[in-house]
Parts: structure tokens; sequence; C-alpha cells
């Protein structure tokens, strides 16, 4: 069973840290994330705790995908991506061949652009977390966001990035390393506090 009480312990811990003065760039860290996954899960249902984690990437990717539409009015690749995901879901499609697909996606979408810009780089952050999202859920082991040993996003490799970080970086036009004036912090800080107050949420009462 799922500790609601521990999970919002960790969202409130997450809201000082987007809150603190010093957090210029507007960054939740991927340590914070973690604590707040690790909370989520629940031992005693692995299957929930798969739909969960799922649902929650599917919801960052809804949340900015108007990124890509702006930058590929007719391309509609990433809703295909959250289809395919769902159909992952559902084992109505093969993981390893669906795995292979999102690969391909985001391959495809990084050789199209030529020019990445203020329009076609939050694009590129939304392709990216749509075949994340995918090949998260071709996944379905209980620990699977926070196997990794990595505590901050940049200190993962470019194919391994984090859903929720893509969809961040998408909102704000910048990865964490990118300068700050390169950065639209109140719109990454509006994205986090979204998924801290209505994404999170809204996964836990849906199951």
């Amino acid at each position: 069973m799922i500790d609601i009480n521990s999970i919002n312990r960790e969202i409130q811990l997450a809201r000082f840290e987007l809150n603190d003065s010093s957090n210029i760039k507007g960054i939740l860290s991927l340590r914070t994330r973690k604590r707040i996954w690790k909370a989520m899960l629940d031992p005693e249902d692995t299957e929930g705790t798969y739909r969960r984690r799922t649902s929650l990437r599917i919801l960052c990717v809804e949340q900015v995908k108007h990124h890509w539409y702006r930058a590929f009015p007719r391309d509609e690749r990433v809703d295909e991506m959250i289809a395919l995901t769902q159909d992952v879901v559902e084992q109505r499609e093969d993981a390893d061949t669906s795995q292979q697909r999102a690969e391909s996606f985001l391959v495809d979408v990084l050789d199209e652009i030529d020019d990445f810009n203020s329009i076609t780089e939050p694009a590129s952050f939304v392709a990216d977390a749509a075949s994340s999202t995918v090949i998260s859920a071709c996944h379905r082991y209980l620990d699977y966001d926070i196997a990794n040993s990595a505590e901050e996003d940049d200190e993962r490799l470019p194919d391994a990035l984090d859903t929720s970080y893509c969809c961040a970086s998408a909102a704000a036009g910048a990865l964490n390393w990118q300068p700050l004036e390169d950065t639209d912090v109140d719109a990454r800080r509006a994205f986090w506090l979204w998924y801290l107050d209505e994404a999170i949420p809204a996964v836990l009462e849906a199951q």
C-alpha cells in the first residue's frame, strides 16, 4: 500500500526546493524526484505502480506537446508515441518492437532538424520525452525510475533522460546546464509546480 503521507512530505520538500532563493534556474532535481518516485512505489502492487509511473509520463508529454506542434504542425508522431505507450501497457504491442520504434523515432527527429533554435529545440525535447515514455512502458519492473545511480539529470546520458526532465526542458526552452539567459525560468518552475500539485495527485487519484 502507498503511504500518501510520505508522498505528501516529499512533495512539500520539493516545493521548498523550487522556492529556495538560491534556485535561480527553477530546477527540481532528479534526486528530489527520485524520493517522490520511491514514495510512490507499492511493493504489493507492481502492476499498479507501473501504471501510475506510465500515466505520469504520459501526462507530462501531453502538458508540453504544443511545443512539438508549434515546430511540426501536421506531424502526429508524438501522439502516435503516446498511443503506442498505451498499447504497450495493455500488452497489445510487443515491448521489444515498441522500444525499437521509439528509439528510431527520436533518431529520425534529431536527424531531421537542421537548425536547433527556440522553436525546434523544445520540440526535440518533447520527442525525447515521448520516446522515453514508450521505452519506460516496455520495462515493467518495480524500481525502473530509481534504479539508476545518477542524482542529477545532467549526469545521465542523452538517450537516458527522464521524461519529466525533458518536458520541463521543453517548457523552459533549455536543459538544466544551459545558461540562465537562454532559459524561461518561470515556465520551468510552472511546469514543476504543475507536476507536483496536479499531475502526481491526478495519477494517484486515478488508481
